[in-house]
């Protein structure tokens, strides 16, 4: 293998690089923008449009002859107020002139009064955020009254009502403050970085194999003094390269991001979101190992391919493929994984990356991944060589 052909075949497929503004966007600026956005300003948006409506006061409507006590107790909640409708409650939910309604028996006050069951009919709109949220203040009130009558009926008994509460539980989390920020990221994270990751690098792979063959520049490099197998390597080096800058300010921007995010709000706790230097480099080497199975892979199909529209058509079907198997981290408990997801391309680095970020690193499933990994890339390198080596496959004559 000639060094010296690799090295000028890297620095000249280097400057192409630098050189296709696409490229340049899908290594650098997506990676700014769209890990913030897709890790933080979603869920963020969702919380602040959720906790906007919590706080709201939600209109529902009585069907029945409630008393007047019950009634000035659910509007005394001041998250709740009843108001009159001239509608049948279903109809006025599903149009939205009220978010829920509560149907009570006209004799409801002497079945209470006779301490006699009563049955309660809560009407809502599951396909309504604001309507399951008044649902949700609708049966903690429901919840409340019931035990004030209990209490009411054991007092007159001259019954303590603290002998239907014969303990008290508190609960007492044993977790960091950085596990609890680990678990969290963990659910967010491993997917995206894996896509972002591949959308990177299959950019690059077809910007070198199959935008030389547009640009008739491939034949000329084909008739020099490297080998093939230089070329290919040569190429792949700056494929691998171009990922892993990718990968860098994946990392930059992430960790931008979570210095920013921790000013906010999570899960109705103030929570620093953080994530260490010790973790970044881990998270780092092994997006870089997937970052090498990513390169390989679309050297392979992209040398295939004859032009641009040929290869996307693909790569794309390859990309919904690394999308399923990086979303499918999120059925696996990793606290009782077997060892064949750690096989599975994609899906295994998505899992070792989880692993990292709650502190549960297994060896044994790092050694797996780094592996199957390294075995698939050969294999796909070996793929693509060999392509370079038939010119009928390589051109399509």
């Amino acid at each position: 293998m000639g060094i010296k052909h690799i090295r000028a075949v890297y620095k000249k497929e280097m400057q192409d690089i630098l050189r296709d503004r696409r490229t340049l966007i899908a290594t650098v600026v997506i990676p700014i923008l769209l890990i913030p956005i897709m890790t933080f300003g979603i869920p963020l948006l969702f919380s602040n449009t959720q906790q906007q409506i919590v706080i709201q006061t939600q209109y529902i409507a009585i069907v029945g002859e409630p008393s007047e006590n019950f009634t000035r107790l659910i509007d005394g909640s001041r998250s709740l107020q009843v108001v009159e409708i001239d509608k049948p409650i279903v109809e006025a939910i599903r149009n939205g002139t009220i978010a829920g309604g509560i149907g009570i028996p006209i004799d409801f006050d002497d079945r209470i009064a006779n301490e006699q069951s009563v049955n309660v009919t809560v009407y809502y709109d599951a396909s309504s955020q604001t309507s399951t949220v008044a649902y949700s203040k609708i049966m903690r009130f429901l919840s409340m009254y019931s035990n004030v009558i209990v209490n009411e009926r054991l007092v007159d008994r001259e019954i303590n009502p603290e002998i239907l509460s014969p303990m008290k539980v508190f609960a007492s989390d044993v977790a960091t403050e950085d596990e609890v920020s680990g678990y969290l990221l963990s659910l967010i994270l491993p997917p995206l970085l894996a896509i972002i990751v591949a959308t990177g690098g299959m950019n690059a792979s077809i910007d070198l194999t199959v935008g030389e063959k547009e640009r008739h520049t491939l034949e000329a490099l084909l008739v020099t003094s490297a080998m093939r197998r230089d070329l290919i390597t040569g190429k792949f080096l700056a494929v691998f390269s171009t990922t892993l800058v990718s990968i860098a300010f994946i990392m930059v921007s992430l960790t931008g991001s979570l210095g920013y995010i921790s000013t906010f709000s999570i899960a109705e706790q103030q929570m620093q979101i953080n994530l260490t230097l010790q973790t970044s480099i881990i998270v780092f080497s092994i997006l870089s190992l997937m970052a090498i199975m990513i390169a390989s892979l679309g050297m392979a199909l992209a040398s295939f391919a004859k032009s641009f529209k040929e290869a996307n058509n693909y790569l794309t079907p390859m990309l919904f493929l690394i999308v399923i198997l990086s979303f499918g981290s999120y059925g696996i408990n990793i606290d009782d994984v077997g060892l064949i997801p750690f096989l599975v391309p994609i899906l295994n680095v998505t899992l070792v990356i989880q692993e990292v970020m709650v502190n549960n690193l297994n060896v044994f499933h790092l050694v797996l991944t780094v592996t199957s990994t390294v075995v698939v890339s050969v294999i796909l390198i070996l793929i693509a060589s060999w392509i370079y080596h038939k010119e009928g496959l390589l051109f399509r004559t």
